[in-house]
């Protein structure tokens, strides 16, 4: 088997089986998204640095949740910092 796709079925393996934490604040939860950042999926990095902005921006309206940089999933959040 090709070694680049032994590599991404076991990216997607660890995806599928990953059951996401629930953050504390706008700020863990941007460091999380930082750190799936990588590889593939590096060019996200930035964005994960402004949903962090965002998400406290929406906390301190009532909405407490990170925005999913990739598919827009909503991660619930405690606290806006």
């Amino acid at each position: 088997m090709n070694a680049k796709l032994t590599v991404a079925m076991l990216i997607i393996l660890a995806l599928a089986i990953a059951v996401p934490a629930h953050a504390g604040s706008c700020t863990q939860q941007g460091a999380e998204c930082a750190a799936w950042a990588v590889g593939q999926y590096a060019s996200y990095k930035g964005a994960c640095a402004k949903e962090v902005g965002s998400c406290k921006v929406r906390c301190k309206q009532g909405q407490k949740y990170f925005l999913g940089v990739l598919v827009g999933n909503q991660y619930p959040i405690d606290a806006c910092n």
